[in-house]
């Protein structure tokens, strides 16, 4: 049999994925590229999905593009949702073609899931759709009664792998009482799992285990979920305020179990009566590097603020966590170690900072590197502060407290009207106050690649 050459590539070790997904046409769309994975399926209306990767070494951004003939207004709720070891989930609108997209549209009822892994004979497979999740507006689909609409808000949905096969996607929200003064006790799960064979979503509520003070429980009542990450076989959604929900998803009776953060939980509602709740992923994150360890990030303002407009020269703490004991561990309260901090006068008194002139600003969208676990990569943002609201990545050695390396500056109106896919192109999600999603998934490609 004569096998087809293909030239080898090797990708980064890992990658930052913008959320958003890059529209392309139809006609740019190629296997046989080596520089450029792809693959292909079909929706459920029968169209193709045709999906390439641009994979860069961070701190450029990574992008997932999707070759497809509709025009960009019908992608408001398509989008990278969630990653873990060797695969990403990512959303596709496929409206039918008869059906107007505008603000009433039920985009939910027409929504597509796939799931893309590293392998396969192109270096990529891909499964899905998956099966519906919504028999109409208002009736989520599969078994068991859901009392929530779930699989809306992209950040609520995370995805889980084991094995070479085995996965399941999954969505979690919180019972709030009719008795507005008692705290929640249990959350409603709705999942898919591949290694059922019944190809069907279901609905489980599921108490939470709590271990610890009644303060921990109370603070749950003002619940939001800020992210999904996969770690030690559980999916865990993080509210940036409190703490982490983990969840064995792939079992058959699945256990909840919280643990806070090591933060000081706001008291009662921590929404603002006129602009709603900050966004706590702002200046803090979660990520889980590819050692297996939990890392926890925050830049705390000297200003006491989360997200809102910063001043000139005021201070900041940045500090990282792991979380050190085992999920399995028998012990009532998951502990957390701190493993280094830097204040913002020993960053700005950095050389290369004091060179390049880098206003004193605190830093955003903080994030641990997945293969170096005593680095953090950082935005410095000018925002309104200037004229060009010029963007920096700056890079930290937690370990010695110092500045590896800044890249940079970015700019909005140039990275927006870029044809080219820069090796430095900066993430759009910055732009957009929307964090990105670290992924190992391009290191696991590198095992696929045929010579």
């Amino acid at each position: 049999m004569e096998h087809k050459e293909r030239k080898e590539r090797s990708f980064p070790s890992w990658v930052v994925f913008d959320k958003c997904i890059y529209r392309k046409d139809p006609a740019s769309f190629r296997e046989d590229d080596a520089e450029t994975p792809s693959a292909r399926s079909r929706a459920s209306n029968g169209e193709p999905v045709l999906v390439s990767f641009r994979l860069a070494a961070p701190p450029a951004a990574s992008r997932l593009y999707l070759h497809y003939p509709r025009e960009a207004e019908e992608f408001n709720e398509t989008a990278l949702v969630a990653a873990h070891r060797d695969s990403v989930l990512f959303r596709v609108v496929v409206a039918p073609s008869s059906v107007p997209v505008d603000s009433s549209f039920p985009w939910c009822c027409h929504t597509d899931y796939f799931v893309c892994r590293a392998g396969g004979s192109s270096g990529l497979s891909l499964a899905g759709p998956l099966p519906p999740c919504y028999v109409d507006e208002w009736q989520m689909a599969g078994q068991g009664r859901a009392v929530h609409s779930h699989m809306l808000r992209a950040r609520d949905i995370g995805l889980l792998r084991r094995g070479e096969e085995d996965f399941a996607v999954a969505d979690l929200m919180m019972l709030v009482p009719d008795d507005t003064d008692a705290a929640p006790v249990e959350a409603e799960l709705f999942r898919y799992r591949s290694t059922t064979g019944s190809r069907q979503w279901e609905a489980k509520r599921l108490p939470i285990i709590c271990r610890g003070e009644d303060r921990a429980r109370a603070g749950l009542h003002w619940w939001t979920t800020d992210a999904v990450v996969a770690f030690d076989g559980h999916l865990c959604w993080i509210d940036y305020f409190r703490g982490i929900l983990f969840c064995d998803v792939l079992a058959d009776e699945p256990q909840l179990r919280y643990v806070e953060l090591p933060v000081e939980p706001p008291e009662g509602n921590p929404d603002h009566p006129e602009f709603g709740r900050a966004h706590p992923f702002v200046t803090r994150s979660v990520c889980v590097t590819d050692g297996g360890t939990m890392k926890f990030v925050i830049v705390a303002r000297a200003d006491g603020e989360i997200a809102r407009k910063r001043k000139l020269g005021s201070g900041f703490t940045m500090t990282v966590w792991s979380l050190v004991t085992p999920l399995s561990s028998a012990s009532e309260r998951i502990g957390w170690a701190m493993d280094g901090a830097i204040e913002a006068e020993k960053l700005w008194m950095q050389d290369r900072y004091v060179e390049l002139r880098l206003p004193p600003l605190s830093l955003e969208f903080p994030f641990v590197s997945l293969s170096e676990p005593d680095v953090v990569y950082a935005m410095l943002r000018e925002r309104c502060h200037a004229a060009g609201n010029s963007t920096w990545m700056l890079v930290v050695d937690m370990r010695r407290k110092a500045l590896r390396s800044v890249v940079g500056p970015y700019n909005e109106v140039e990275d927006f009207s870029r044809e080219d896919d820069d090796d430095e192109m900066a993430s759009r999600n910055i732009y957009r106050s929307k964090p990105v999603l670290p992924s190992l998934f391009s290191m696991h490609l590198n095992t696929h690649v045929a010579g």
